[in-house]
């Protein structure tokens, strides 16, 4: 019965990412691969490698590694498997057809009919952040898939007391929050589901969301440690701070108003005046971004747009004071604010309750545009998604194309190429044996070349010990869409981009530097 409810969903996504099977490796999915790889090799230690991303220096991924290392696992049949390309979106859409169908089992358990349930699951398959991220083989479908199913155990636990029932959502979200940290407040969630009406009833009800946070507690200790360099709480150090909160709490909230549906759904449910509301409101916003002020300019358009999504939510939320739960479970991600930078994909998490809470205001609300709504709300994720693929299969196609052109070439003059970057270019360009290039040791020799990717490169490479010769630039330079452009304010992977989900434009894509080196610094 839910496969069935789920099947539209699950048809409407695949018209999109199946296409896109053959997409380049981006942004994350090389850490995941290498570390299921490894997971194949030292499955007590997947992170215990070392690896050349971020600011390019040389260090084991485990330690800027946040959380557990389930996703290792789970990957570990795709890298068995050789970690192509087609079979890790393959798997994910797996994962996806898992949350899909979770998520109308979810839409039943909290009593919604056939009709109902259907909608929930094609708001969640045709969300913008769901369709992204299924384009990837990061784990972040994995973790909702496992949180959203989780849920649905609760719920049924809830309904019948069955220990088996209990134990299965405590499993699933323990294992949700063993993929991604970002969905640890779901638990809250479920023991908000969970709460009985008398404390003497406590135990006995919220033990599954307890046993869940015990598991993933100790799941994150036993393969990351408490202490040491390597654990969890050292890279969480690391990569987190209070001074990031207020920067990313406004993407987080400019993000939900452009990719979630629950602004677009209350302008097209309250109608001309809403558009009008949120047109002054984003014009405002405008207006204060053209101050001579870099703090407006950068925050003054995104906090506009997440104003506007509050006084969306709150309006919506006066109407359902009952789904308190539905609300926590929708900003789970909020939990990133601290990180060090907020990015579209933490909302993903929360994607299925934001489609409840629209499905569940509509049932009570029933609003005269109801017939247009859903099919107007997919719709427009459908195409927004369609739009954040594609920018994203440009900008990783850009960087493999570059590796397939340069590094085979020097490599058979006999040249040795050294690699600074990140994502699919670094992937791509040690796939076709070019050596990452870091901070520290070891560093090219005399006549070795170096090709930067200067988009993904935040390394040292004026301050390392080398005499070079610039030899050439290629500009990729194009009209289309982007997910990465800071002129053009995208930044769907980082809001240190831009707040913009993807941008449509003529602009530069990446740039590629290429040196010779004369020769090495002496001490």
């Amino acid at each position: 019965m839910n496969l069935r409810l789920a099947a539209p969903a699950i048809l409407f996504a695949s018209l999109l990412l199946l296409p896109f099977l053959n997409k380049p490796f981006t942004i994350d999915d090389p850490l995941y691969l290498r570390a299921g790889a490894h997971a194949l090799a030292d499955p007590a230690h997947p992170g215990d490698f070392e690896q050349v991303w971020n600011a390019g220096d040389r260090l084991k991924l485990s330690q800027y590694w946040l959380g557990a290392t389930l996703p290792a696992y789970l990957l570990a049949p795709v890298a068995a498997l050789g970690s192509k390309e087609w079979v890790a979106h393959l798997y994910q859409w797996m994962f996806l057809c898992w949350l899909l169908v979770s998520s109308v089992a979810v839409a039943r358990r909290l009593g919604c009919d056939a009709r109902q349930a259907n909608a929930a699951g094609l708001l969640v398959g045709a969300n913008p952040v769901t369709l992204a991220m299924a384009a990837t083989c990061m784990p972040d479908v994995m973790a909702t898939a496992f949180a959203t199913a989780g849920i649905e155990r609760v719920l049924a636990f809830r309904e019948q007391r069955r220990a088996g029932a209990g134990v299965a959502a405590a499993m699933l979200l323990a294992a949700s929050v063993l993929c991604r940290a970002s969905t640890v407040l779901v638990l809250a969630a479920a023991g908000l589901l969970l709460l009985p009406a008398s404390w003497k009833k406590a135990a006995a009800s919220l033990w599954p969301a307890a046993a869940a946070l015990t598991l993933a507690v100790a799941g994150t200790l036993v393969t990351r440690g408490a202490t040491g360099p390597d654990s969890a709480g050292a890279a969480f150090h690391a990569l987190t701070g209070l001074r990031n909160v207020p920067r990313n709490a406004v993407s987080f909230l400019a993000f939900e108003a452009l990719t979630g549906p629950l602004l677009l759904y209350w302008i097209l449910v309250r109608g001309r005046r809403a558009l009008g509301a949120v047109a002054l409101v984003v014009a405002g916003g405008i207006a204060l971004s053209l101050l001579p002020f870099e703090n407006m300019r950068q925050y003054a358009v995104p906090a506009a747009l997440g104003l506007c999504f509050l006084a969306a939510f709150a309006d919506l939320a006066l109407r359902l004071r009952h789904a308190v739960p539905l609300f926590v479970w929708m900003f789970a991600g909020a939990i990133t604010v601290p990180y060090v930078y907020m990015a579209a994909k933490y909302l993903l998490p929360g994607v299925p309750a934001a489609a409840l809470l629209i499905v569940l205001h509509a049932a009570r609300e029933r609003p005269r545009r109801y017939a247009m709504i859903v099919p107007v709300l997919a719709g427009v994720g459908w195409l927004a998604g369609a739009m954040i693929v594609v920018g994203d299969a440009t900008l990783a196609g850009s960087q493999r194309a570059e590796v397939a052109r340069e590094v085979p070439r020097i490599r058979a003059r006999g040249g040795t190429v050294w690699a600074a970057g990140q994502w699919a270019f670094l992937e791509y360009a040690q796939r076709a044996g070019a050596l990452p290039l870091a901070n520290q040791p070891p560093y090219p020799r005399r006549g070795d070349f170096i090709v930067v990717s200067r988009l993904d490169y935040y390394g040292k490479l004026d301050s390392l010990p080398l005499y070079r010769d610039y030899l050439y630039t290629i500009e990729d330079r194009r009209c289309g869409v982007f997910v990465l452009n800071r002129a053009m304010h995208a930044g769907f992977f980082s809001n240190r981009f831009g707040y913009l989900p993807f941008a449509v434009g003529c602009g530069v894509l990446n740039r590629y530097d290429m040196y010779r080196v004369l020769d090495i610094l002496k001490n």
